[in-house]
This record gives structure tokens, sequence and C-alpha cells, in this order.
């Protein structure tokens, strides 16, 4: 388990820095448009990313002691200031997301194999308290992701971006 999630969390990593790279080279104007995604544009769907896995790091801290966690300004910082930082703000953003995609990984290198099999209670978003296992809330961030750069890249190839960072055996040899 843990040589999947590793391997993962190095794609998503990778991903999304292939992503942001892709989304720099769009035309003026297009990340910040309202082109119909949940998240309204690709800058918004950006910041969701980002928020979404500093959420998840600060879940990961309350789950357990992990020195990365621990010693993480992210994981420390509230959460209402991290969002406020980030919102309306593209590099601001990008560079949350970048420096929350790194820690996932470090984190999940850091885990002790005894713990992805543990079962964790946790409240959503919207309050709902729910118990599921470790490496599945895990898998799940990791595949939150793979999801919004789905989205991401349908909209650069509407728009004659090229793009191609979703391929895990293009960045997994």
């Amino acid at each position: 388990m843990r040589e999947v999630l590793e391997r993962m969390a190095e794609y998503n990593g990778k991903a999304m820095a292939a992503m942001l790279e892709a989304v720099a080279r769009a035309p003026a104007g297009l990340s910040g448009k309202d082109v119909g995604l949940f998240y309204k544009s690709v800058d918004g769907t950006v910041e969701h990313m980002a928020w979404a896995l500093v959420l998840w790091l600060k879940r990961y801290a309350g789950f357990g002691s992990y020195p990365c966690l621990e010693a993480s300004a992210l994981v420390s910082r509230p959460m209402e200031d991290i969002r406020a930082k980030a919102s309306g703000d593209k590099a601001e953003a990008e560079a949350l997301l970048r420096e929350a995609s790194a820690l996932v990984a470090r984190f999940v290198k850091e885990m002790p194999e005894s713990d992805f099999p543990r079962r964790v209670s946790y409240k959503t978003t919207d309050g709902k308290e729910l118990e599921r296992t470790y490496w599945h809330t895990i898998f799940q961030v990791l595949n939150h992701g793979t999801h919004h750069r789905g989205e991401i890249s349908a909209i650069l190839d509407m728009h004659g971006v090229a793009n191609d960072y979703n391929s895990f055996v293009a960045y997994m040899p």
C-alpha cells in the first residue's frame, strides 16, 4: 500500500506542476474567466484544490503525530487565514497548491505502515461526522486532484492550449 500511495502522491505533485505550467501558457484572461466549472474558473478551481489539500493535511495532523505536519506552517495556520490569502490571488493559490502537494507527498512517506488500515473520524465541511479507513482518505485526496486537473485540461483543450499532464505512466517510468 505504501508504494502505491507514495507513487500517487509523487505523480500528483508532478501533474500539478505541469498543469500550472499549462495554465500559464493560456490566453490572457482565460484562467480567471467563468467557464462553467463548479468553481467557475480555472483560477477558482486551483484555489479549491489548494485549500482542500490543506484542509486534509490539517485533518491528518489530528489523526496522529507526524513530524512533517507538526513542523508545517500550513497546518498550524488557521484555515480562514489560508483561504483568505489565496482567495482571488492567482499567484498565492498556485504557491499554496505547490506547497500543499509537496507536503502530502512527504506525509505519505512519513506515515507508519500500521496507520494505513486504521479507521479515522472527521467532520466534513458541512459538519457531517464520518469514519473511514485512513488510506482511503489519502487515496480520495489524491484522486480529487486528478478530477480537477481533468476539468482544467478540458478547458485548456477547448482553447487550444497544449496540455498532457494526466498520464500517470508519463511521470512514473
